[in-house]
């Protein structure tokens, strides 16, 4: 049977297994599509061969889709396109990750992610006079040369950047880690209607959710996903760009760094990527080159120009969450809290009396909701690796901590319960 509009089931799919799932994609590969699974009873969802958690598993034998419905009603009449895996106008690079994205909402024209050069430019909120101005000329060089810039409209080096190739007249595309309906942060509006006229506005968030806190290290994969490579301007060790530099390792994308003074803060995060093996880049001359021979159609490396830096009173500052605004018109029958909740919080099921002290020690070493490496786990607890391997992977079974791909460990805040389960890199995408 042919279905006229799969959309409603990959929104589904996404509500039941939450944003950034790796089950998500487990499901799709294994039943087909995103309908199949819909239709799948508990017998058959039982019978799949990889560990689906219990919550997910009981989101997935709740069959009501009347709250898709009312998405698609409300997105259909603003204007918002709702872009699944199945559609041709979902960007390609996206379907191979491992926490594919089941659904993209679009606002603007996407750009031709097969037949341009797409960049990330990323960097700290708190950007120092050096990574302002770096931020503006990468992104004003790199447009000017052809790119497609991508960036995550946060404050700082992401929106210092989106400003410089908006004046250079490039291509934008700017990923949320909020709804479509939610400008965050709100000083951040004039920017955003600019994107909209020069590119694309996206998230996989649905219309109404709030900009949480941990949005954003989820959102920081899609940014990596549609681009071929990422550039880091600045940032120190605890700064969410160091994130997206991660993903763009476990994806294959090529990684560079501006380098900075050694012994600033804002400087340790780009000096520790190019120290273990970013490159290092002055210029976005640097970076086109790369890509040049290869999008030969869009890219001209001498028609870089050379921007004026904007004067600072012109920076965005962002400091407050937006004010509620008119929300998509929809009745969430699952819970009062959130219109539309990623993973439905729960009392922690962890018996932390059970754990060792070397366990409690490495589990109050890790940032709440922020994935780290092995080595920054060890970095930061002052144990050797053998010890936290062994620790984390109790700490995981216990349900204190997720593992994901690439290597990487998500300690989970202490009020929520146990997370998906972890899908390595080496698995494929959808």
């Amino acid at each position: 049977m042919r279905i006229k509009d799969t959309r409603k089931y990959w929104m589904w799919l996404s509500h039941a297994c939450g944003a950034g799932s790796k089950v998500a994609v487990s499901l799709v590969r294994y039943f087909g599509n995103a309908y199949n699974v819909f239709v799948a009873d508990e017998d058959a969802i039982s019978q799949c061969d990889f560990r689906i958690d219990k919550r997910i598993k009981s989101n997935l034998l709740y069959k009501d889709i009347s709250e898709e419905e009312d998405i698609i009603k409300w997105c259909d009449g603003c204007g918002v396109k709702i872009i699944c895996p199945d559609d041709s106008l979902y960007p390609p690079s996206l379907r191979a990750l491992v926490d594919a994205p089941m659904t993209l909402y679009v606002l603007g024209v996407l750009p031709d992610f097969e037949n341009m050069f797409t960049c990330a430019v990323v960097g700290t909120r708190s950007m120092t006079e050096y990574g302002r101005d770096m931020a503006y000329k990468f992104g004003y060089g790199l447009a000017s040369g052809g790119a497609c810039l991508v960036s995550g409209l946060a404050k700082g080096c992401d929106a210092m950047a989106m400003n410089g190739a908006l004046d250079a007249g490039g291509t934008t595309v700017a990923v949320l880690g909020c709804g479509i309906d939610i400008v965050y942060p709100k000083e951040n509006e004039a920017l955003l209607s600019k994107v909209l006229n020069a590119g694309a506005v996206i998230t996989e968030y649905s219309p109404g959710v709030s900009p949480l806190r941990k949005n954003f290290p989820i959102r920081n994969r899609i940014i990596s996903g549609i681009s071929q490579s990422v550039c880091v301007i600045e940032g120190d060790m605890k700064s969410g760009s160091l994130i997206t530099a991660r993903h763009a390792i476990y994806q294959g994308r090529e990684l560079f760094a501006v380098p900075g003074r050694v012994g600033e803060s804002g400087a340790e995060g780009t000096n520790h990527l190019i120290k273990n093996g970013a490159e290092a880049v002055t210029t976005p001359e640097d970076i086109l080159s790369r890509y040049e021979f290869i999008y030969p159609h869009s890219i001209d490396v001498k028609k870089v120009v050379v921007p004026k830096i904007k004067p600072a009173d012109e920076d965005e500052e962002i400091v407050v969450l937006p004010k509620k605004k008119k929300k998509a018109p929809v009745k969430n029958k699952k819970t009062k809290e959130e219109p539309f909740p990623q993973q439905p919080k729960a009392k922690s099921n962890v018996d932390f009396d059970s754990l060792s002290d070397e366990e409690k020690n490495i589990y109050r070493a890790m940032t709440p909701d922020i994935p780290m490496l092995a080595e920054e786990i060890c970095s930061v607890s002052g144990m050797p690796v053998s010890t936290v391997m062994a620790a984390l992977t109790l700490l995981e079974i216990s349900g204190a901590v997720e593992s994901g791909a690439g290597g990487y460990f998500m300690r989970h805040a202490d009020d929520e319960d146990v997370g998906e389960p972890a899908i390595t890199e080496l698995d494929e995408g959808i």
